[in-house]
């Protein structure tokens, strides 16, 4: 979902829900980071790396990687997919007795 934001009128594609999960993921690399007692250097980096392109994507509420997707995919209709059977509805007068019976 694309949010716009009418001050600076930059776009917004990540949810809020998205960037909590995103800014939590990214602390939590980071502390193993640091607690890690032996960790090679191209495992440091490669998490390094990852926590701060999450970090950095929960910070500013845009991620390019889904900015990517989002035009490769090809336009959906509006229309949901799920099919809803719809039956008449018919009023029921006050003093009926189908409606002195449920109550």
């Amino acid at each position: 979902m694309i949010y716009e934001d009418e001050k600076l009128g930059a776009a917004e594609n990540v949810s809020f829900v998205d960037s909590v999960v995103r800014g939590s993921l990214s602390i939590a690399i980071l502390v193993v980071i640091m607690l890690a007692p032996a960790i090679t250097s191209l495992t440091l980096f490669g998490l390094t790396q990852l926590a701060i392109y999450a970090g950095l994507t929960a910070f500013i509420g845009w991620d390019p990687i889904y900015a990517v997707m989002k035009q490769a995919q090809p336009q959906r209709s509006v229309q949901s997919t799920a099919t809803v059977a719809s039956y008449p509805r018919r009023e029921v007068p006050a003093d009926s007795k189908a409606h002195k019976q449920a109550a």
